[in-house]
């Protein structure tokens, strides 16, 4: 199993938690003596990073190997950051400088792109278990950190300057350890096999990310400032939740468990949060922005766990899965967050009652994939009475006798004889079922290929050739008296 060491796991998870620090406003401001400079370098900023994780797509295959061999030369790309932090520092004296501006924002963005592009290669290579408690952990780490916007403005702007090169840091040590993991399977690097990955519930996450950082961006440009007491409500909402998830992680629950664990949590944050900005005003109304807020970062920790999961599922490239999510949970709503809507509000001359119809609009949304998540819990549930007497789906297509327990005995000792593992349990018993594999697939959260590929090892197993072989078997099996079942 492809874990780290528990040393090598406390310094990814630092490494983790300073690779969240992604140029934040107040931090970075401190470099910039008048805002069209600070706006003109967000600007350039955020679309140089768009840039550069579209090229990393382009040319995955080659950015992996070169990012495996040559990581002495990615270090260096990080580095590049402290540079171009070093150049804005430069220019404090002098004004707004366009050229310079200009050069220092391609350092920066080339030095979190290959940073974010570094943890995806290593991240790949991990169990998928400490995947989610790095992610979740990490999560905490950076809740944390956004107390240093109230720090002074030199604390401030060390933190902005140094925390890619920290990353890079750790990242370097872990990858020591790391790139010894040997995988069973390859990354495909086909544009193809992304056509199996989670849309729905990927797309709903970029609706909510994009409407609930458009409000949060539109309420600090009309309050110009963040209160201690915003951000601190922010970093326990943060924890709370994703301390729950690393709870619910370590007691070993499928993984449509953990994708509940934070969504709903995440989900009741959003809606309390919404519902204290519609009602209340003055510090309630920040409290409540605050809280929004920690929603906001929940549902990116809880995107970026469903990206990686179809990574670890169907072993499609991390470049290429998380470069383009990239760019759609993080650079796009940090575009819209900070540079659009903060214009909009100020050409407009909006106030904050003018944003209660998009707060609603968005609570809405919460509601329908909050039910949507209940009613995936409710199906799932079916996996645990599939077996029990009497059940029936409306897919079935066997028709054996139903006895109690005799069903589920059958399945879990073939299962034995096949040495199939939990996950390939749980969909053999599905199969056998008569279920079809889009429907397997609805039911645990799995791409359809996913499903596909397991279908192919379970008959492999178990030395069948279809469905109805499968399910022949389980009814031999069943009508075998107890003394000549093989473990009996």
């Amino acid at each position: 199993m492809n874990q780290l060491s528990k040393t090598h796991s406390i310094i990814a998870l630092v490494g983790l938690t300073f690779s969240w620090v992604f140029f934040p406003p107040v931090l970075m401001s401190g470099y910039f003596t008048s805002m069209p400079a600070y706006t003109f370098a967000n600007e350039t900023i955020l679309g140089f990073c768009v840039l550069f994780f579209l090229l990393a797509v382009t040319a995955r295959r080659q950015l992996e190997y070169f990012i495996k061999h040559h990581p002495v030369c990615m270090i260096g790309a990080i580095f590049g950051s402290l540079v171009g932090y070093g150049i804005l520092l430069a220019l404090i004296p002098f004004g707004f400088n366009k050229a310079a501006i200009l050069f220092a924002a391609f350092l920066l963005s080339l030095g979190y792109v290959g940073l974010m592009l570094c943890w995806m290669v290593l991240l790949g290579l991990l169990d998928s278990k400490q995947i989610t408690l790095l992610l979740f952990g990490s999560a905490v780490g950076y809740a944390a950190l956004t107390l240093g916007n109230f720090l002074p403005l030199e604390g401030r702007m060390l933190l902005c300057g140094c925390s890619a090169s920290l990353s890079g840091v750790c990242w370097i040590i872990t990858w020591k350890e790391a790139k010894t993991f040997q995988t069973a399977k390859p990354f495909s690097y086909d544009l193809a096999a992304l056509r199996h990955g989670p849309y729905l519930m990927l797309g709903i996450l970029s609706v909510l990310l994009i409407g609930a950082r458009i409000v949060t961006g539109l309420y600090f440009s009309l309050e110009n400032d963040l209160s201690f007491g915003e951000m601190l409500i922010r970093c326990f909402s943060i924890a709370a939740v994703m301390a729950f998830c690393i709870f619910e992680a370590k007691r070993d629950v499928p993984l449509e468990e953990e994708y509940r664990s934070t969504w709903i949590p995440a989900a009741v944050l959003f809606l309390l949060g919404a519902m204290i900005l519609i009602g209340m005003t003055g510090r309630a109304e920040l409290a409540g922005l605050g809280i929004t807020h920690g929603a906001i970062n929940c549902f990116e920790v809880l995107g970026y766990l469903i990206m990686f999961q179809f990574i670890k599922n169907d072993r499609v490239s991390p470049i290429m899965v998380v470069s383009l999510g990239m760019i759609v949970f993080k650079v796009l709503p940090i575009f819209l967050q900070r540079i659009v809507f903060p214009r909009m509000t100020a050409s407009l001359g909006l106030t904050s009652g003018d944003f209660v119809p998009v707060i609603i609009l968005m609570s809405m949304a919460v509601v329908v994939c909050a039910l949507a998540f209940g009613n995936h819990r409710a199906t799932s549930n079916e996996i645990q009475v599939l077996s029990q007497p009497g059940n029936t789906d409306k897919d079935e297509t066997s028709t054996a006798p139903q006895m109690p327990l005799s069903f589920e005995e059958s399945c879990l000792r073939l299962a034995e004889e096949g040495s199939l593992s939990t996950r390939e349990t749980e969909i053999m018993l599905l199969i056998a079922r008569g279920n079809s594999q889009k429907y397997i697939s609805e039911v645990l959260y799995l791409a359809l290929g996913t499903v596909q590929w397991y279908a192919k090892t379970i008959y492999r197993k178990l030395d069948v050739h279809s469905k109805q072989e499968l399910i022949n078997r389980v009814h031999d099996q069943m009508e075998l008296p107890p003394s000549e079942h093989p473990h009996s």
